[in-house]
C-alpha cells in the first residue's frame, strides 16, 4: 500500500477495537516477525527416519520453550494467564495428532514441517468453521503453537526485542508473542485482526500493555519511528500527535490512574446500588486454572464455566473422574457462589466419535449444545455424573445450553434423575439438590419463560446468542454486522419477559453473556433485576463501581422508556445519558 504524504506529516486517527485498557507514547516500530508457510517438502526414503527423530526432538524444545513462557506469564501476569501455556503443552502432547503427523511423513516422505503444519491446518479449519465465535477465536492458539514448532525445526529463533521503547504495529499478535513483551520496551500493540477474547488480548490486560485490534492496513501505512499514541480505552490509534493532542493525553492518563486506584480499593465492596439492590458479580472461565485469578478482581463465584475444552482436539472422550476432579477443583477455589457448570456446547461436528455422519449446511441451527447430549446419552451422563459428583466437595450449579423446548428440559431432568439414582446405588457422594438452570439464548426459550420457570431452579440468559438469533445476524459477516444491535427494543422485551417470568415463579436470572460486562448496558441488567451478571473477570471492577452508583428505581424507569423506544439509537441514548450522569468517569471520552 502506498503511504499518503499527510500520513507522514499530519496527525492521522484510526479507529479500532480497544482491547486492553490504557494510554501508551512512543514511536512507532514495525513487526517483522514474517512466517512463510512451509509446504510438502519430499525427501528420499532413508531420510525419514531422521525427519522423525528431528519432528519429536522439535517438540520436545517446544514444550520446553511453553514451559518457560509459562513461568514468565505467571510471575509477570499472575497463574490465570499462564494456563493458557499449559493448554498449549498439552497439544503437543496429542498422541492422535503425534500419530496423524507420523502417518502422513510415512505415506509421503517429507520434511516435518511442512507435514506437521498440513495437519493443524486441518485442525485449525476445523475450529473456524465452528458455530461457537469464542471457540472460532481459539484458532489462533492452534496457529501460535503451529509456528512455533516450525521456527524451531526451521532453527529460528524468537524475533529479537527492539532496544528502544516503542508501540508495536503487526498483523497480527499472538500469545507467545504477548509473552515475551518486555513491558519497558513494548509501550502497547496496535494489529490489523484480533479480537476482545483472543489469549493475547486475555494476556495484554493481565499485564496491563495497552492494546488496539482491528486496524486495517496499519503495518503498509505507517514508517518506523512515527511518533504515536495508543488510546486501549476508546480503541484510537493517533499517528503523528499535535501538541494539543498530547496535552489533552496527559490530563486523561493522570484521570485514569486515579480511577484505577479507586477500582482497586472497591475490590472486596459488595455490589449494592445506592438504595439497597444487591447484585452477584461473578466471572466467566474456560480453564480450571483462571479460578486461582478472578478472585483478585472481586469475583463472587463463576457464573459460566465452559467445558468445551474438554473435548477439543482430541480423539477419545473425557473420562468421568478426570471431569469429576476438575470440576471439583472450580468449585473449591471459586468463592462463596460457587460455579455454575454449563454442559457441554459445541456442534456434534466437533465430536470426532460421535459425529453422526451427515454435513450441516447451516450448523449454527443445528446439531449443537443439548441436542448433541440428549442424542447422546453415554456422553452426557458421564458430564452429569462428574458434575453431580462435584457438588458434594462444593457449591455447583448445573446449567443446560441451547434451550429452545420444554421437552428439552423435561428429558435432560430425567438424565439427572437417572444419574442420581445410579451414583446412589454405587455408594457415591454426590449433590442431592443441585440446582438446575437453563440457558435462555432462543428466542422460542424467551418467549416460553413462563412454562420454562417452574421446571427450573434459575435462568441464564447468553445475551450474545440470543441477539444474534433474534436480529438473524452473524457479527463474524462484515456484511451484516453492524446490525448486531445489544440496545435493539426487541432484545430489551425478551430479556423482560424472562425477567417476569423468573419473577412470578420465585427462580432468579442472570446473564453470562457480554452485556452483563458493559457498563453501558449495567443500567438496563439493575433495572431489569436481574440477580447475577457475570463475565470476563477483568470487567469486574468497573461494572462494580457503576452499580454502587446506580440509583435501581432509575434504572426500572429507564427500562420502562426502552420498552417504549423505537430504535436501538434511542435505547443506547438513554443508557449513555444515565451513565454519563452517575459514572462519566468510566464513559468520558
Amino acid at each position: 500500500m502506498t503511504v499518503l504524504h499527510d500520513d507522514m506529516t499530519h496527525e492521522v486517527v484510526l479507529v479500532g477495537i480497544g482491547v486492553s485498557p490504557g494510554i501508551a507514547e512512543g514511536p512507532v516500530c514495525l513487526s517483522t516477525n514474517v512466517f512463510d508457510v512451509p509446504g510438502e517438502e519430499r525427501v528420499e526414503e532413508e531420510e525419514l527416519a531422521g525427519q522423525l527423530e528431528r519432528f519429536h526432538a522439535a517438540l520436545g524444545e517446544t514444550k520446553r520453550q511453553l514451559g518457560a513462557l509459562r513461568d514468565r506469564v505467571a510471575q509477570e501476569a499472575g497463574t490465570d494467564d499462564a494456563f493458557i501455556f499449559d493448554a498449549h503443552q498439552l497439544m503437543l502432547e496429542d498422541r492422535s495428532l503425534i500419530e496423524e503427523v507420523e502417518r502422513l511423513m510415512r505415506k509421503v516422505p517429507q520434511k516435518a514441517e511442512g507435514a506437521f503444519y498440513k495437519v493443524m491446518s486441518r485442525y485449525m479449519e476445523g475450529m473456524r468453521r465452528m458455530d461457537d465465535e469464542y471457540l472460532r477465536e481459539r484458532v489462533a492458539d492452534i496457529d501460535d503453537v503451529a509456528r512455533r514448532v516450525v521456527r524451531v525445526l526451521r532453527g529460528h529463533a524468537d524475533a529479537a526485542a527492539h532496544d528502544q521503547p516503542h508501540i508495536l504495529l503487526a498483523l497480527d499478535i499472538s500469545p507467545s508473542d504477548t509473552a515475551v513483551m518486555d513491558r519497558t520496551r513494548v509501550l502497547g500493540f496496535a494489529s490489523e485482526s484480533g479480537s476482545h477474547t483472543s489469549h493475547s488480548t486475555i494476556m495484554a490486560r493481565s499485564m496491563a500493555i495497552p492494546a488496539v485490534v482491528g486496524l486495517p492496513d496499519i503495518t503498509a501505512r505507517f514508517h518506523q519511528g512515527q511518533p504515536a499514541l495508543l488510546d486501549g480505552y476508546r480503541g484510537l490509534l493517533i499517528v503523528n500527535p499535535t501538541e494539543e493532542t498530547l496535552e489533552n493525553y496527559r490530563v486523561v492518563r493522570r484521570r485514569k490512574a486515579a480511577l484505577d486506584r479507586h477500582l482497586h480499593e472497591m475490590i472486596d465492596l459488595p455490589a449494592v446500588t445506592p438504595d439497597g439492590q444487591s447484585l452477584v458479580l461473578s466471572a466467566n472461565i474456560e480453564f480450571a486454572n483462571e479460578v486461582e485469578g478472578i478472585c483478585a478482581h472481586g469475583a463472587a463465584g463463576v457464573g459460566l464455566y465452559r467445558t468445551e475444552f474438554f473435548y477439543i482436539g482430541r480423539h477419545d472422550l473425557p473420562m468421568e473422574d478426570e471431569q469429576a476432579a476438575n470440576y471439583a477443583r472450580v468449585a473449591a477455589g471459586c468463592g462463596p457462589e460457587g460455579v455454575i457448570i454449563r454442559t457441554l456446547d459445541i456442534g456434534g461436528d466437533k465430536l470426532h466419535h460421535l459425529h453422526h455422519g451427515l454435513e450441516e449446511s447451516n450448523p449454527f441451527l443445528g446439531w449443537r449444545g443439548i441436542r448433541v447430549s440428549l442424542s447422546r446419552h453415554e456422553l452426557f451422563k458421564t458430564q452429569l455424573r462428574a458434575i453431580l459428583r462435584a457438588g458434594a466437595t462444593g457449591k455447583v450449579r448445573l446449567l443446560f445450553p441451547m434451550i429452545s423446548c420444554l421437552e428439552e428440559i423435561t428429558a435432560a431432568r430425567a438424565l439427572v434423575a437417572e444419574c442420581k439414582d445410579e451414583l446412589r446405588s454405587e455408594g457415591r457422594a454426590f449433590d442431592e439438590g443441585i440446582e438446575i438452570g437453563a440457558m435462555i439464548e432462543i428466542p422460542s426459550a424467551a418467549l416460553i419463560a413462563d412454562v420454562l420457570a417452574p421446571e427450573v431452579d434459575f435462568f441464564s440468559i447468553g445475551t450474545n446468542d440470543l441477539i444474534q438469533y433474534t436480529i438473524a445476524v452473524d457479527r463474524g459477516n462484515e456484511l451484516v454486522a453492524s446490525l448486531y444491535q445489544p440496545f435493539h427494543p426487541g432484545i430489551i422485551r425478551l430479556m423482560r419477559m424472562v425477567a417476569d417470568a423468573s419473577e412470578r415463579a420465585g427462580i432468579w436470572t442472570g446473564v453470562c453473556g457480554e452485556m452483563a460486562g458493559e457498563v453501558l448496558t449495567t443500567p438496563l441488567m439493575v433495572g431489569l433485576g436481574f440477580r447475577e451478571l457475570s463475565m470476563s473477570a477483568v470487567q469486574l471492577p468497573q461494572v462494580k463501581f457503576a452499580v454502587r452508583r446506580l440509583p435501581a428505581d432509575r434504572c426500572r424507569e429507564l427500562v420502562e422508556q426502552a420498552l417504549r423506544s423505537r430504535d436501538a439509537a434511542h435505547v443506547k441514548a438513554l443508557c449513555r445519558d444515565m451513565a454519563v450522569q452517575y459514572y462519566p468517569e468510566l464513559v468520558a471520552g
